[in-house]
C-alpha cells in the first residue's frame, strides 16, 4: 500500500490496515521532533492532523506532544482497519457510494497532516468484492477534488509497505529485523544531500523530455514528460514547489518524479513480481500504445488485478507517473521488497496523478516498481541496472 496512490489517502486513512513494527523501535520523541519540526515545519496556531491506530499509541503520543510544543493544535484521527473492512463488507452499496461530507468538511480545517502507517495484515482487503471497493472509490472522488486544491502540507512515514512489520516482511520474502534496521538507516540520510541529488535529476526531467526505460526482464518503455514541472521528495515540505494542492513528502525520502504526457507512452512493461492487495502478481506484462495500456497478462493472482482495472474509470489505464529513487541507504530486499525511494529504483504509475500535480483524475491507480532498470532521460543515462549514475551519487560525497 502506497500513500502516493491517492490524495484521498492523506485523509481517508481509516480504510487502511496500519500498525507499528515491534522490532527495533526507535526513540519516538526524536522521530516526532524530526517529523514535526524538520519535515512539516509546524508553525504556532496551525491545526495538525495525526493519523494512526491503537498499535501506534506511543508514536502518536510523541507526535501530539511535539506538535503542541511547536505551538500547533494536534487533532488525532484513530483508524480501525478491521472495523473498516467489516463496514465495507456489510454496508449496503448505495450507502458506500455516498459522498463523505463530514470528511470533506474536516479536510478544509487542517494546515498539515502526519501519517504514520504500517501494514499488519497485507491481505486484509484482498477478499473484499471489487464492486464494494469501487463504490468507496466513487464516493471519495469529491474528497480527492478538495485535496487537489487545498494548501496543506503532509508528511507520511513509511515505504511502499509502510513502517516494516513482520507480516509485511513475510509477504515480500524479507527478514523483518534487517528490513527494520534498513528502514531507520534510510531515514538518517541528510535532507540537504537528497535535495542536491534530486535537483540534479529534476534538471534532467524538463517538461517535454523523452524517457526510455529498459530492463533484462523485458521492459522496453518510451514516453514523454508532460508540461508540469518535476518535483522532489527530500523529506521537507519546504523543498516542494507547488502552485496549488498539498505539499507532500514521504519518509524515508529520496525521489525525483514527474507526470507523463498523455498519449505518449508506448512499449512494454515487464516485471517478474509485484504486489497487489497483499498478494504477489507474477510475470506481469503490460503493453502500451498511444499512452494507454492496451493489454495485460500475468501469472498467479493476475485475474484480481484485471478485475480491478475493469472496475475503474477509463483513464486508469493511462501511464501517468514516473519516479526515480535517490536514497543510497535504501535498497531492495527479499523477493519483492521494493519502494519508491530506493536508490536507482524506477517506478511508473497508471491512473490518477493529482498527487504529483497532474491532470489525470481517474478513480483508480496502480504503480509498478521496475528493479535493475536502465533509465535514459533526454538521452542521458540516469541509472544502469538499477544503480544511479556517478554524477548523481557524487551529491552524497560532498
Amino acid at each position: 500500500m502506497s500513500f502516493k496512490n491517492s490524495l484521498l489517502a492523506l485523509f481517508f486513512i481509516a480504510t487502511l490496515n496500519i500498525g507499528v513494527a515491534v522490532a527495533g523501535e526507535p526513540d519516538y520523541d526524536a522521530v516526532a521532533d524530526n517529523l514535526v519540526n524538520g519535515s512539516l515545519a509546524v508553525r504556532p496556531g496551525e491545526v495538525i492532523q495525526i493519523n494512526g491506530n491503537a498499535s501506534q499509541i506511543a508514536l502518536m503520543e510523541a507526535l501530539y506532544v511535539a506538535v503542541s510544543k511547536a505551538g500547533g493544535q494536534p487533532v488525532v484521527i484513530l483508524s480501525l482497519p478491521q472495523a473498516s473492512k467489516r463496514a465495507i463488507m456489510q454496508t449496503p452499496v448505495e450507502h458506500l457510494e455516498r459522498v463523505p461530507t463530514g470528511q470533506v468538511s474536516l479536510a478544509r480545517m487542517f494546515d498539515g497532516i502526519i501519517n504514520v502507517a504500517s501494514i499488519t495484515d497485507p491481505g486484509l482487503f484482498a477478499d473484499v468484492p471489487e464492486e464494494r471497493l469501487a463504490a468507496t472509490r466513487r464516493a471519495g472522488a469529491p474528497l480527492n477534488d478538495v485535496f487537489r486544491n487545498v494548501g496543506l502540507r503532509s508528511v507520511s512515514l513509511g515505504q511502499t509497505g509502510g513502517i516494516p512489520t513482520a507480516a509485511y516482511a513475510a509477504s515480500v520474502g524479507a527478514d523483518h529485523r534487517k528490513m527494520t534496521d534498513a528502514f531507520w538507516k534510510a531515514l538518517e540520510v541528510a535532507p540537504d544531500q537528497i535535495e542536491a541529488a534530486a535537483t540534479l535529476v529534476t534538471g534532467m526531467l524538463a517538461p517535454g523530455t523523452d524517457v526510455h526505460i529498459k530492463s533484462k526482464a523485458g521492459t522496453d518503455l518510451r514516453f514523454r514528460l508532460s508540461q508540469q514541472a518535476a518535483r522532489i521528495n527530500a523529506g521537507r515540505t519546504m523543498d516542494v514547489d507547488v502552485k496549488t494542492g498539498p505539499a507532500q513528502v514521504w519518509l524515508p525520502a529520496g525521489e525525483a518524479y514527474a507526470t507523463v504526457a498523455p498519449g505518449s507512452a508506448s512499449g512494454t512493461l515487464v516485471v517478474d513480481r509485484t504486489m497487489f492487495r497483499g498478494k504477489p502478481i507474477e510475470d506481469l506484462k503490460m503493453t502500451f500504445e498511444n499512452g494507454r495500456m492496451t493489454s495485460m497478462s500475468a501469472g498467479r493472482n493476475g485475474d484480481q488485478l484485471k478485475e480491478y482495472f475493469a472496475s475503474t474509470s477509463d483513464n486508469t489505464v493511462e501511464l501517468s507517473i514516473m519516479d526515480i529513487g535517490l536514497n543510497p541507504a535504501s535498497k531492495p530486499m527479499g523477493d519483492a521488497y521494493m519502494s519508491w525511494e530506493m536508490g536507482g529504483m524506477v517506478t511508473v504509475g497508471l491512473g490518477n496523478n493529482a498527487w504529483a500535480g497532474g491532470d489525470n483524475d481517474a478513480d483508480g491507480t496502480f504503480s509498478v516498481h521496475i528493479p535493475k532498470a536502465d533509465v535514459e532521460v533526454g538521452g542521458t543515462r540516469v541509472a544502469s541496472n538499477g544503480k544511479l549514475s556517478g554524477t548523481i551519487m557524487a551529491a552524497y560525497r560532498r
